[in-house]
């Protein structure tokens, strides 16, 4: 994985439903990214089906990726955190 780019960043805060952000709870953020072992090691957990769903994710502002299950919620993938990005994404591997 390649080290965020230093500079300025720009935030974007949750701005959608009050009760959604109230359902967050700690611990239920997107598991930050740090290697290609971690993102290999976390589909691994998530099993062959899963897997193969697109996932939501956000970026924090360590720069590191975080997904989550796919009906995730991005505030709740965020912890409730003002992030860099987020959206959705899907992996596969490439074969050799």
């Amino acid at each position: 994985m390649t080290t965020p780019a230093p500079g300025p960043r720009h935030a974007y805060r949750y701005v959608g439903l009050p009760e959604l952000r109230a359902t967050v709870r700690p611990g239920t953020e997107g598991h930050a990214i740090r290697s290609p072992a971690d993102l290999d090691a976390w589909m691994t957990e998530r099993g062959p089906a899963e897997a193969t769903e697109p996932f939501t994710y956000v970026v924090g502002h360590d720069g590191l990726p975080r997904p989550a299950p796919r009906r995730s919620e991005h505030v709740a993938c965020a912890g409730g955190r003002d992030v860099l990005g987020a959206g959705g994404i899907a992996f596969g591997h490439i074969p050799s």
